[in-house]
């Protein structure tokens, strides 16, 4: 993929294709697109999965199972069956217009889910299972005692918290921001059903100049692929970096 990305269109080896993606505008916009919304879920998903995967600690051992069972289900839940969901609930003719229809409530109706904030929404839905089965190991070995412990030497909560609780969970909760990122960078099924190409991001690009029609270009596909492998590996090995100093 990486050397194939230096080939050009007539045959030649350069660099036309890195070029022509930072020269272009809608590939440009597409870069930017995939790096917000993923930022976007990601972070969405990474609060929302600290704050669950708490709540589930605080439960008996045979809820706890049944609802890791359900987030394990819901973490697979994406592509085409989640849009196809999403539109039924959210869509043009979809549930919510219809209840807002008929109860002259505006508002009701007034979210656009083939829009960014729609796709973010998607994103949500499955990165937040995925994210509560990251953390919830880790937060569920916090021990009351060492609370209590605390406590008894005069220690006040944000003191537990600042000092006990976030320098012990701080790699997993990086570790698991950078895999909900890199899910949410990689989506294409969901993507695609919503907006079609109306949305662009890297994989919608990847995938028109790979469908085998007439405008396919394989090398600028191989180009494009050839960012996004760059950006995860810089985003990874910054969350290594981060995750050795915190450790």
């Amino acid at each position: 993929m990486f050397f194939s990305s230096f080939q050009g269109t007539d045959g030649g080896i350069g660099i036309s294709n890195y070029t022509e993606i930072f020269k272009n505008n809608y590939y440009r916009k597409a870069i930017m697109n995939s790096l917000y919304i993923s930022l976007i879920a990601a972070v969405i998903g990474e609060i929302l999965s600290i704050l669950g995967a708490w709540a589930i600690s605080r439960l008996s051992e045979k809820t706890q199972n049944t609802f890791l069972t359900l987030f394990n289900m819901a973490a697979s839940f994406a592509g085409i069956p989640l849009a196809f969901s999403l539109i039924i609930l959210f869509g043009n003719s979809g549930i919510l217009k219809a209840i807002a229809t008929a109860s002259h409530l505006s508002f009701l109706g007034a979210f656009n889910v083939y829009s960014l904030p729609g796709l973010i929404l998607a994103y949500t839905f499955f990165e937040v299972p995925l994210g509560i089965m990251f953390l919830f190991p880790p937060i569920k070995e916090i021990n009351s005692d060492w609370k209590e412990a605390s406590q008894v030497l005069g220690a006040n909560n944000w003191f537990f918290l600042k000092k006990i609780i976030v320098p012990l969970i701080l790699p997993n909760i990086i570790e698991t921001f950078i895999i909900l990122f890199a899910n949410a960078m990689g989506t294409y099924e969901t993507m695609y059903a919503l907006t079609g190409n109306n949305v662009v991001s890297i994989p919608i690009v990847i995938g028109a100049l790979t469908n085998g029609s007439l405008d396919a270009n394989i090398p600028l596909a191989c180009a494009l692929s050839t960012i996004f492998a760059a950006i995860m590996m810089l985003l990874v090995a910054l969350g290594n970096r981060l995750t050795r100093r915190s450790r």
